[in-house]
């Protein structure tokens, strides 16, 4: 059987750059607005993937996600928000400066330094982000047997999305890069996940 008649693309994208991107502040399911250089961001993403026919598109609920989404296909396909897209929920930490953590909170420290130990007070681990996308991937592959399909979320559940198909531990999750507006395209042919390329981005600064 040829793989290429039952070949489904994912195709995830972190949103652009925002105001607490900038300002070094952690977001998770906290929200702030593109700012110009992440919709300068999107724009260019959008030139390179100018063709590439989505035939669906997801967001995460949060505006930074859907207004990438929409910057991407608004103009001709409907977003659906999907709420397994959001970004890990970092509990206490939300709208707080990296660099005030950095100083003083030793679980900070075991998220960046020693991810596999790290606890959530009231927030997600690792592993419940890594479910959730998993769960997302596998409704995909339900429900669209092929096609495109354009899904924006985030840096930490778009790499928990890759640790899933890379079978690797949680102590992996900060090797990859994914930058604002970088693509990451996951690929399923003959029930077989596969990775075609990890946080592309196509900024011209």
């Amino acid at each position: 059987m040829n793989g290429m008649e039952n070949r489904l693309e994912l195709y995830f994208v972190r949103h652009g750059e925002t105001e607490w991107n900038r300002e070094g502040r952690l977001q998770g399911w906290l929200d702030s607005e593109l700012t110009p250089r992440g919709i300068g961001q999107v724009k260019q993403l959008k030139e390179h993937l100018k063709d590439v026919q989505f035939d669906c598109a997801f967001s995460s609920p949060s505006t930074r996600a859907y207004d990438t989404a929409y910057l991407l296909v608004g103009h001709y396909l409907p977003i659906k928000r999907d709420p397994r897209l959001l970004e890990i929920h970092l509990g206490t930490w939300q709208g707080k400066r990296i660099a005030e953590l950095e100083k003083g909170d030793l679980r900070y420290r075991d998220y960046i330094h020693n991810p596999e130990r790290y606890l959530p007070d009231t927030g997600e681990s690792f592993q419940q982000v890594i479910s959730r996308m998993v769960d997302f991937m596998k409704s995909c592959q339900r429900n669209f047997p092929t096609g495109k399909i354009l899904a924006v979320s985030h840096g930490v559940a778009i790499r928990a999305a890759i640790l899933s198909i890379l079978e690797l531990p949680v102590s992996n999750i900060w090797d990859f890069h994914i930058d604002g507006a970088s693509v990451t395209k996951m690929v399923i042919a003959d029930h077989q996940w596969s990775i075609e390329y990890i946080g592309k981005t196509f900024s011209v600064e």
